[in-house]
């Protein structure tokens, strides 16, 4: 089920990444919810791994390389690179625009780990220490519903790390506008009589 839901998400490009999505989702869930245990979260040694900055920090380092990788594996060294620092263009002015806006996508990258972390650690974090405190000064009711919040937070930031990865990593193996081309020739495969007619005339 999983394998299809990131298939439907990255299209077939995202089959051959799809272990990688696994993987990630397992690992961050597991994780996750260990930390959820009654008594484990308050003991140190034992809080859930990605409430830890530096799992978090690794884990997006990980992916960062990851789909870099495979973007120059897949595409060249010059191509890949060529997406961030091409001055194509019809006039001088296209070619100045089209090279800051690829700057600007390369500085970008070095933002996705960042963000892919913090968001993982912050979120794990902040449930632990407000599950320790909850159970601190309330009763046991209002913990059980945090619980029933932090299996359902756990499950999506996995689900949201490991797509994020996947997606990153499909759009690093394709070529600079190939998804613009993909979604015109789709169009021009299901135009109408009248407007392939209106087309062909323009």
């Amino acid at each position: 089920g999983l394998s299809s839901f990131a298939m439907g998400i990255g299209g077939p490009a995202a089959k051959r990444f799809v272990p990688l999505f696994l993987g990630f989702f397992f690992f961050i869930v597991v994780s996750n919810w260990s930390g959820l245990i009654p008594g484990v979260g308050r003991v140190h040694e034992f809080r859930a791994p990605t409430s830890d900055v530096n799992v978090a920090v690794g884990l997006a380092l990980v992916a960062f390389v990851y789909f870099h990788y495979q973007g120059i594996a897949t595409l060249g060294f010059r191509t890949y690179f060529g997406k961030f620092f091409g001055t194509k263009g019809a006039t001088a002015v296209d070619k100045v625009v089209n090279h800051f806006v690829g700057l600007i996508e390369f500085f970008l990258e070095f933002v996705k780990p960042v963000a892919l972390s913090m968001r993982l650690f912050g979120n794990i974090y902040g449930g632990e220490l407000a599950l320790t405190v909850m159970t601190t000064i309330t009763l046991a009711f209002v913990p059980v519903v945090l619980y029933g919040l932090e299996l359902f937070v756990g499950l999506m930031q996995g689900l949201i790390f490991g797509i994020l990865v996947l997606v990153f990593t499909v759009g690093a193996v394709e070529h600079h506008g190939e998804e613009h081309h993909d979604v015109e020739h789709a169009a021009e495969g299901h135009a109408t009589p009248e407007l392939a007619a209106a087309d062909k005339a323009h």
